[in-house]
């Protein structure tokens, strides 16, 4: 037993005992007002246990179960594909054999989660935020009587393994850089039966749509045909496990937006547009879905723009990119030809300005090397 007086003037209590299965048990108590009610705390909670009410815990609830009613609480006011990346990491880090699958959490100790913590810190850099989702279910246990403790309470949060070294890899290309992007796609894709593939990365690199967003593009959201071509955006698509493609509305209020088209892209999709209607009438088959499958008859998969990308650059010099980086690029380059930053972001969807300049607008090379030119102008003495 001991009754501890805190920093900030309140009072900690802690109490352990046998119960009468032989096992040790422990309770904590903090943030009481004074001594008095530290003491009151421990002789009730003594009592308590001596009348075993704290033997009532439920031994037999697993990991499994405890795991769906925390995502049963998390799900709330989540998008699908949010707590689909969540459930997966549970099943693929925490419910196997190996580990915690179908164990009953009485038996969990602080040694086997610190176990799983350092062994999740030798293979994933950055591990930290996933190992708080386990420790959210324990809370869960606690909060239901489940459990007497966390058992996460206490432990020790290893270094994690380095980074991957991405250094091959740049975040966005410079102007020069997206030029050879630019016909190393064409020098690939430039024929009837690849041409979606040019139109597509393309599209992503003039305008700054999101993956999701363009995949989940209808031709009724295009227009193409007026004076100023534009896109209405006004859904995106993700994949959820369970469930397959899944499209849903923008996740934020800026993400419903319109998007102007440049004229070379505007032409390049008026030339998809053509080459797919061709393809289904050939088939016979109706379809408002702008970037179709191989059998025309659903849409492209979420990886497939990345290995479009991979495959065009490939014995090239253009250096690798991911096909969010085509977003960033977008945005660097607007910033650096001087575009409006609220026109910036009412193009790419942002509802807080500070991400359009914060998150993505890095200053390149070329924005760099005028800068001197630019005070000088100004402060020519």
């Amino acid at each position: 037993m001991s009754i501890k007086k805190q920093k900030d003037g309140t009072y900690s209590v802690r109490i352990s005992w046998t119960d009468n299965q032989g096992k040790r048990r422990e309770k904590n108590k903090k943030g009481l007002a004074n001594l008095t009610l530290a003491k009151h705390w421990e002789r009730q909670t003594l009592l308590d246990a001596e009348a075993g009410k704290f033997e009532t815990v439920n031994t037999y609830t697993t990991t499994n179960q405890l795991v769906e009613m925390w995502l049963k609480e998390y799900s709330r006011n989540k998008r699908d594909v949010t707590v689909s990346k969540v459930r997966r990491f549970f099943d693929m880090y925490v419910l196997v054999p190996e580990w915690f699958n179908n164990l009953e959490i009485s038996n969990i100790s602080r040694k086997d989660v610190q176990r799983w913590t350092d062994w999740l810190a030798s293979i994933h850099a950055t591990y930290k935020k996933q190992a708080t989702y386990f420790s959210k279910v324990f809370d869960v246990a606690v909060s239901y009587e489940l459990l007497e403790a966390n058992p996460f309470n206490s432990i020790r949060y290893p270094t994690a393994i380095a980074k991957p070294d991405r250094s091959y890899r740049v975040e966005a290309y410079d102007r020069g850089q997206l030029e050879a992007f630019i016909q190393a796609l064409l020098d690939k894709y430039d024929n009837n039966a690849q041409y979606h593939k040019y139109a597509y990365l393309r599209l992503l690199a003039f305008t700054g749509m999101r993956n999701g967003e363009a995949r989940a593009l209808e031709w009724s959201d295009v227009h193409l045909d007026g004076p100023e071509p534009y896109i209405d955006v006004n859904k995106t698509m993700s994949d959820v496990t369970g469930k397959g493609v899944v499209i849903n509305a923008p996740k934020t209020k800026a993400g419903n937006r319109t998007v102007k088209l440049d004229p070379i892209t505007t032409q390049v999709l008026r030339r998809w547009r053509v080459i797919q209607g061709q393809r289904l009438m050939r088939r016979g088959l109706p379809s408002n879905v702008v970037w179709t499958n191989q059998r025309l008859s659903g849409r492209i998969s979420s990886n497939q723009p990345r290995e479009w990308l991979l495959s065009a650059i490939k014995g090239t010099n253009v250096p690798q990119i991911n096909v969010h980086g085509l977003r960033h690029t977008y945005i660097t380059l607007a910033v650096e030809a001087n575009v409006p930053i609220k026109a910036l972001q009412a193009q790419v969807g942002h509802d807080d300005i500070n991400t359009t300049l914060g998150v993505y607008a890095a200053v390149t090379k070329d924005m760099r090397a005028k800068t001197t030119e630019l005070f000088t102008a100004l402060v020519n003495f």
